[in-house]
């Protein structure tokens, strides 16, 4: 196991003690939470008790959302990951779950610790990252903290933000589009480290992804200022153009799939070959997401209420939980043989699969027909929805 400290349990305190007082690890409420998440029904029946007992889940609540302190660290590595007397530190809110599960279990520790020398000092700075710059993690664990930067920013809370220079281009990019005037700090994780007298740890706006209203109503007061696309509100993500040796799993049958969806009216988006812009553009306007489980299909958190999202393949709960929260209808269409293709922490040979062309046809098309009747809904970018919730600061 790999020495590390879990901060989920700081005081929580008012934000001038958090920044200026004598403890090393404290919280400042931000908003509160406590808003019910209620399950949605599914666009058709989906076998397997794992899938159907995770979307339909009746007791989740949006978290409460805090800013957490750590004072005198360390950060370094590949992910800016931070250091306190040597121990790394995890913080519930701060960091999904799954990373103390890789620091307890010593899993790929290149990915995430570092040994290299402070050689940069700051009296504070914003951290918002961690090793996994997979882009639907990016999307889910990291880009909802520059909406709580934001609101910092503006009651007056200041400070560069810290990212190891190996970063993908995509997140400087976005943080420059959201932040044009926020200061950034890089790092060099081969040889150097950032001493920070106070790191402000913003929150994932998600509890194990239960998501709170603020971002919702941040990405529709975005969704305002994106400019309307026109012809691409149904889509059909593409994953050929990402898929590598190393990927675990692959879609037979992915030409065959893509031609129907087309055949269908559907628009094929590779994201990976749109900008930033261009991707929240479409996916804010979209009522129809279709496309194989993945960070691709997970843009679907940008869409608006009474968007059909049609997923093939399932791996874990995150697409429903996007679902219910933004109050989309979602479906799966499982592997041929009905077999999920699931990941695992261990290397594991590529999984091939194909999904049914008439199953994916006929549920394509009940999606189609339900996005069609939903043209109605194109009033709902009039404004920003009421009741933003309250900033506490």
């Amino acid at each position: 196991m790999v020495s590390s400290i879990d901060l989920s349990g700081g005081e929580q305190v008012p934000l001038a003690q958090a920044l200026h007082g004598p403890d090393r690890v404290a919280r400042t409420l931000l908003m509160r939470g406590g808003a019910p998440i209620p399950p949605r029904p599914m666009l058709w029946p989906c076998a397997g008790d794992m899938l159907n007992g995770l979307h339909a889940l009746g007791d989740l609540v949006s978290p409460d959302i805090d800013l957490l302190v750590a004072k005198r660290v360390v950060a370094g590595g590949t992910g800016a990951h931070l250091k306190l007397d040597g121990q790394l530190i995890y913080a519930e809110g701060a960091y999904p779950y799954y990373i103390k599960h890789w620091y307890d279990h010593d899993i790929t520790r290149p990915a995430w610790d570092f040994d290299a020398p402070a050689r940069i000092s700051l009296d504070r700075a914003f951290v918002i990252t961690h090793f996994n710059f997979v882009w639907g993690h990016w999307l889910t664990e990291m880009y909802p903290k520059l909406f709580v930067i934001r609101a910092l920013n503006a009651a007056g809370i200041t400070a560069p933000l810290v990212l190891p220079r190996t970063a993908p281009g995509y997140v400087f990019k976005i943080i420059r589009m959201m932040l044009p005037a926020q200061e950034i700090v890089t790092y060099d994780h081969r040889d150097e480290a950032v001493e920070i007298g106070a790191a402000l740890l913003p929150h994932m706006l998600h509890h194990n992804y239960s998501f709170h209203d603020f971002l919702r109503w941040n990405l529709e007061r975005e969704a305002l200022a994106w400019p309307r696309g026109a012809g691409e509100d149904m889509i059909f993500v593409s994953r050929g153009g990402v898929r590598t040796s190393q990927s675990f799993r692959e879609l037979a049958n992915e030409d065959e799939i893509e031609g129907i969806a087309q055949d269908l009216g559907l628009i094929l988006l590779r994201p990976e070959t749109k900008s930033w812009a261009e991707q929240a553009r479409i996916f804010s306007r979209a009522r129809l997401v279709a496309g194989e489980f993945g960070s691709g299909l997970h843009n679907a958190l940008l869409s608006p209420e009474g968007c059909q999202v049609v997923s093939m393949n399932w791996l874990v709960e995150v697409q429903s939980r996007i679902a219910n929260f933004r109050r989309h209808d979602v479906g799966y269409i499982l592997p041929a043989d009905g077999e999920a293709r699931l990941y695992t922490i261990a290397p594991q040979e590529n999984q091939p699969f194909t999904i049914d062309p008439d199953e994916f046809r006929r549920k394509l098309s009940t999606a189609v027909e339900r996005a069609e009747t939903r043209k109605a809904m194109a009033g709902w970018d009039d404004g920003p929805p009421p009741g933003e919730p309250e900033f506490l600061l």
